[in-house]
């Protein structure tokens, strides 16, 4: 749920917390140097996500790079995507605290691959687990919605789609990143709208329970997720960072370090080779998990 509301675009993860890291942004060059044909920054949300919408369908695809701290808990991860609707593929390897961890998208199916404690734990040879978005498994069928979002909110535009449905712009400048002029947002999302609005599109509502104690943490405390945004002159975003710092706390999370989250995009347009693995190295989730008694 952390991931869905601070970086529902983008996979999110967190990064290094408070000091410069490298590749911060520096002031904008005067516009007498005339290095960029940047656009003016939009100061309303909702155009601004109609535009990066359209930019992201012209481009489609990305290299991705994402780095997190959370407390003393580090996690890295590199990727790339192709944001094409129901043809969308993405790949991404992440390791964290040393354990590595790849994920493959293709075909409408999630694929995981195992390594040797995951494959003495789930009693199995295979080198694949596969989730598919419309399998006629309980497990498949418990995940399929959820699936779903996470495959449309992967396209990068929809971190702008959640900020004007559940914060606002509340800066925006226009800033050197790597040598390169770009539009720079300040933005706030509001946590209880993001997590209302994440529940209603998946379109499963928060156990009674589990809603309960999400009130009892967050009503009232007006508990925001900070959040940067770097586009281009093409309206692509180069760089998001979001702190959940707030939110980690409100949410009772013991530790007292920074938690953000920093995504990086490059190669806009660039091919993307993504294929599913070979179908005799691919189980079925369904058929380990019950073999490997249903943990």
């Amino acid at each position: 749920m952390l991931a869905a509301i601070t970086t529902a675009a983008v996979l999110a993860l967190s990064a290094c917390g408070g000091e410069t890291q490298p590749g911060a942004a520096a002031p904008a060059p005067a516009p007498s140097e005339g290095k960029s044909l940047l656009s003016s920054p939009l100061g309303d949300p909702i155009q601004l996500a109609a535009l990066t919408r359209e930019s992201t369908k012209k481009a489609k695809s990305s290299k991705v790079t994402m780095e997190s701290v959370a407390g003393s808990q580090k996690q890295t991860a590199t990727g790339q995507g192709m944001y094409d609707g129901e043809n969308t593929k993405f790949s991404m390897s992440m390791d964290s605290d040393g354990k590595k961890l790849e994920i493959l998208f293709v075909d409408s199916a999630l694929y995981f691959k195992l390594d040797a404690s995951d494959k003495a734990e789930m009693q199995t040879d295979k080198s694949y687990v596969k989730i598919s978005a419309d399998g006629q498994d309980p497990i498949s069928q418990m995940l399929g919605k959820v699936m779903s979002k996470a495959i449309k909110d992967s396209d990068p535009s929809r971190t702008l789609e959640q900020v004007s449905k559940a914060g606002k712009i509340t800066k925006s400048d226009q800033v050197e990143l790597n040598g390169e002029l770009t539009n720079h947002y300040v933005v706030e999302i509001e946590v209880e709208k993001a997590i209302a609005l994440i529940a209603g599109e998946v379109g499963v509502p928060f156990p009674a329970e589990v809603q309960k104690q999400l009130d009892a943490k967050l009503k009232g405390k007006n508990v925001t997720i900070p959040t940067e945004l770097w586009l281009n002159a093409d309206q692509l975003p180069v760089q998001v960072v979001s702190d959940q710092t707030a939110f980690m706390k409100a949410m009772g999370v013991a530790g007292d370090g920074v938690a953000k989250t920093t995504v990086k995009y490059s190669d806009w347009g660039t091919p993307v080779e993504v294929t599913a693995p070979p179908a005799d190295q691919v189980g079925d989730l369904a058929e380990i998990m019950k073999k490997a008694g249903g943990r």
